[in-house]
């Protein structure tokens, strides 16, 4: 079990280690290349903690590149896989060959032995062992990457190590508990360019102060904590060859690097070459583009800049940074040159470039596409090319200038806080002179206020988020609008499901803009409530991309959707969500996550009422009677159907026009059974989870024509009742069928595919049969309406219907109660695909089945007997050795309760059984 005190444990990274699920080529090498302080080493123990095999540790030093040393150092690391490796390197990396597979490898440190005969060691070891490995390294090792032997490598390189704004707050709240508030966490992160030992640092420097004191060191922060300097000089600086130090100091001016750039500013001609060999020794050096741009990490630039002080004097620095700001005028980077005028004091050059820097934006933006509550002009992530940094700028400077007003305003916009935001942007419209700045802020001001709580209902401007906020209103059904987002957020609004799942499937599965990321969220949440494990990834995911996007409010909402996996961390997640947006003046985030806290509640079958209060409360000082609607359909589905609270809801569900009541009637009736049967002396530990409909209509009413599918005790797809004749389908099209259906709603990688399907066939082979297969099955599926029930992702492919497994998968994570764990054993219909019989990709996947079914048996036959029914728990311990006849506590429980029932000749019966099976197994009886 991984600790969190041992560390984040950051779920994206772990993801990209292991690589496809099931897909042994896709993570056979994995190589983590960052510099110092970058959290490599926390993040492959933290791999190595969950690792379900065994698992080898070769932590290498400056010394190992010797033979005898590196002989030594492989001989202890191999123990756990390899007890008897002995002699020399060599003879100990031949005998890694008999390594048995299912192992982990991981080298740590590797740049010690670059460019050493004993890295050709390593690079035999990865080639002889048949085992996963992971290495990390300061630079790329000179290892060839690319032999046939290692498979495809999957690199984890800086930038994926760099802590995101969310991972700044869980660390200090969860690791340090020494909270941040969101917004100085932010201002963490890009001051500190989410580099961990600089975080770390910061932390040691703080502990033990109050929240507003950590929070003033924050804002305080200018590259000047000692650690982090020191730091800095003895791990990246000390170590770098002549004249780099000095190229680093000089060119640090530059927020963008280019060869050209850098030239000019020194007089050189050999920038190229010096830009190339930091990036390559990975000396905080990134090029996102392959060799046109570069950056430094923000923490090195911060102690640069320091340096050039010391170099030049601060008279000499600020010269240098002018002289910078005027070649990037000339160049026509304007925003970049204002940054620079700025840290060289020049504020009547700053004023002169403002105009030019798009702060305002292009013509018409008021009327973008991603002009929205989502979208702003300045970001927390690292800075980029055109970035004019606000919080750089002295606050009179701010305060005078119109078009900084103008995106401050919608900074305040992207992060929520609509109110704020308008008054920023009227200040802005009152100091506008030029007419474009007049209607940019008038429009900018106008779209923020139709999210203000005090903005009046009606008079909104022509955009697609007014239509979106008058959905908010009532009658979502309404909107016709063609923008994506909005469609698809009006399509939950209004209870279709089925239409959501669909919007969203159809939509770009790698999308970036606006309209991308929000269908990759709410698939995210889609999955997040099927029981997709990698839902929770995926999401981390939309929550990264957003932030690169500039668009903070949806990335904090990423982080809210995962409690729709019905885990209580990610509930608990929800619900500080909640307060977190409250507290920062974000009223629509706060009930955007009150209503994922709800409905979470709602479909694990979790006590509703304090989230639907919470909803409520939010809801009507906003004017969103649409989610008030809809929590008053919550409070109906509590009270039971026919109480006075029921009628009410579906009242006010009929005047938001939308028709939360009927949607929740299934709901309505199994809780009004529920108390049915509490009446009638059912034990008072009964709690049913309230699940919805895995396809309907608003109205609750099934999809017509919905497929459903069988795994359990048999493979079948029925739709209407009646099983589709699958047999005139080519055989291995079937078991495509039948091993997506194991992973319904999941998407499953084509290496997968190929792995399971095509073991023995070579790669161009296995790809035709694998296309040969997917169209007979779509053809065959197609006369029945079908056809889009196998879906693509990219290199992945799902099928996108009900499913008896992930159904279960699903109840699984729910409440442990006795009315639950009964609602999971009937979905049990005996073992996964036993046509299948012995087929290497569902052998594990049917025992883990089995497995968490005779457990749920057992755990209930404990909690009957434990509540005063050995009756039930008989019925229960029976149906777990039904499924498992080697499960010793069910043997033991069956016993105890037919004792308790009195009836002997059943005990002693079941004792000799017992008996006589642990006799089998020569296991002494206890």
């Amino acid at each position: 079990m991984v600790r969190e005190r041992d560390g984040l444990v950051r779920g994206r990274l772990l993801a990209e280690l292991c690589g496809a699920p099931g897909s042994e080529s896709a993570r056979r090498v994995t190589v983590v290349a960052a510099p110092a302080g970058c959290g490599k080493t926390t993040l492959l123990a933290h791999h190595a903690a969950s690792f379900p095999g065994p698992v080898a540790w070769l932590r290498l030093e400056p010394g190992d590149a010797a033979p005898p040393a590196l002989a030594r150092r492989l001989r202890n690391a191999l123990a756990p896989l390899l007890p008897d490796a002995g002699g020399d390197a060599a003879a100990a990396v031949d005998a890694s060959r008999e390594i048995p597979p299912g192992g982990l490898l991981v080298v740590d440190d590797l740049h010690y032995l670059y460019g050493t005969p004993a890295e050709g060691q390593i690079e035999r070891l990865l080639s002889a062992a048949p085992v996963q490995a992971v290495l990390a390294s300061r630079r790329m090792p000179g290892i060839n990457l690319h032999r046939h032997e290692l498979g495809p490598v999957t690199l984890v390189g800086q930038d994926a190590l760099r802590f995101r704004t969310w991972e700044v707050e869980r660390l200090f709240r969860d690791v340090y508990a020494e909270p941040l508030l969101p917004e100085d966490a932010a201002v963490l992160t890009r001051r500190a360019g989410g580099w961990a030992a600089g975080l770390h640092m910061f932390h040691l420097s703080t502990s033990g102060r109050s929240a507003g004191e950590r929070g003033a060191a924050v804002r305080a922060l200018d590259g000047r904590l000692p650690q982090s300097q020191a730091y800095l000089a003895r791990t990246v600086l000390a170590d770098l060859p002549e004249g780099a130090r000095d190229f680093l100091v000089r060119t640090c001016v530059f927020t963008v690097l280019t060869a050209e750039r850098c030239d000019l500013l020194l007089g050189t001609d050999d920038a190229r070459r010096h830009l190339h060999r930091l990036a390559a020794l990975q000396a905080f050096t990134l090029s996102p583009d392959h060799g046109r741009t570069f950056r430094y990490h923000e923490a090195l630039r911060a102690h640069l800049e320091i340096e050039l002080a010391e170099d030049l004097g601060e008279q000499g620095a600020r010269e240098w940074h002018g002289r910078a700001a005027a070649l990037l005028e000339a160049e026509g980077a304007y925003a970049d040159a204002a940054q620079a005028y700025a840290r060289a004091a020049d504020w009547p050059a700053v004023r002169r470039l403002i105009p030019k820097t798009g702060l305002g934006g292009p013509p018409g933006d008021a009327g973008a596409p991603d002009a929205s509550p989502v979208a702003g002009a300045w970001h927390p992530g690292p800075p980029e090319e055109g970035d004019l940094r606000h919080d750089e700028l002295p606050a009179w400077l701010v305060a005078e200038e119109p078009l900084l007003l103008l995106a401050q305003g919608r900074h305040l916009f992207s992060r929520g806080r609509a109110d704020q935001a308008v008054d920023v942007l009227r200040q802005a419209e009152q100091r506008a002179r030029h007419p474009s700045t007049l209607a940019a802020c008038r429009r900018h001001r106008a779209l923020a206020a139709t999210w203000s709580p005090r903005a009046p209902v009606g008079g909104t401007p022509p955009h697609w988020t007014a239509e979106l906020r008058a959905a908010t209103r009532a009658n979502p059904g309404e909107l016709s609008g063609s923008r994506p987002v909005a469609v698809l957020a009006a399509r939950l609004l209004c209870g279709d499901v089925a239409a959501a799942r669909r919007l969203a499937a159809t939509a770009d599965p790698d999308g970036l803009d606006l309209d991308g990321l929000v269908s990759r969220l709410v698939r995210g949440g889609f999955a997040a409530a099927d029981g997709d494990p990698g839902a929770a990834v995926e999401l981390e995911r939309v929550a990264d991309d957003a932030e690169r996007a500039r668009l903070p409010w949806l990335s904090r909402m990423s982080r809210v959707v995962p409690a729709l996996g019905g885990t209580e961390p990610d509930r608990k997640e929800a619900r500080r969500i909640a307060e977190e947006c409250e507290r920062d003046h974000d009223p629509w985030g706060a009930l955007l996550a009150a209503s994922v806290w709800c409905a979470a509640d709602l479909v694990w079958g979790r006590p509703a009422q304090e989230a639907a209060d919470e909803v409520v409360r939010l809801a009507r000082p906003l004017g969103a009677d649409v989610f008030a609607a809809w929590a008053g359909a919550v409070h109906g589905v509590l009270a039971g159907a026919g109480s006075e609270e029921a009628r009410r809801a579906d009242a006010q569900a009929r005047a938001a026009g939308v028709p939360a009541a009927r949607t929740l009637a299934t709901a309505v009736r199994t809780a009004h059974a529920f108390r049915r049967r509490q009446a009638a002396g059912a034990p008072d530990d009964l709690r049913s989870p309230v699940h919805p409909p895995e396809r309907a209509h608003a109205d609750g009413r099934p999809e017509e024509g919905e497929p459903v599918v069988r795994c359990f005790g048999g493979f079948a797809v029925q739709v209407a009742g009646q099983a589709l004749d699958l047999s005139g389908v080519r055989p291995k099209a079937r078991t495509v069928l039948r091993l997506l259906a194991v992973n319904a709603g999941r998407p499953v990688h084509r290496d997968v595919l190929l792995a399971a399907l095509w073991p023995d066939s070579d790669p161009a082979a296995a790809t035709r049969g694998l296309h040969v297969a997917l169209s007979a099955l779509r053809t065959s599926l197609s006369a029945h309406r079908l056809a889009g029930v196998v879906a693509r992702r990219g290199e992945a492919y799902l099928l996108d219907a009900p499913c008896d497994v992930a159904r279960f998968r699903r109840a699984l994570r729910g409440p442990r109660t006795a009315p639950a764990l009964e609602s999971v054993l009937e979905m049990y219909g005996g073992d996964l695909l036993p046509e299948d019989g012995a087929a290497e990709w569902v052998v594990h996947e049917r025992e883990v089945l089995r497995t968490q079914a005779a457990e749920c048996a057992s755990e209930l036959a404990a909690l009957r007997l434990a509540a005063g029914r050995p009756d039930a728990a008989v019925l229960a311990a029976a149906r777990c050795l039904e499924i498992d006849e080697w499960h010793d506590p069910a043997w033991r429980t069956l016993i105890d309760a037919y004792d308790r029932l009195g009836d002997v000749m059943s005990a002693a019966r079941t004792r000799r059984r017992y008996s006589a099976m642990l006799d089998d197994l020569e296991v002494p009886a206890r």
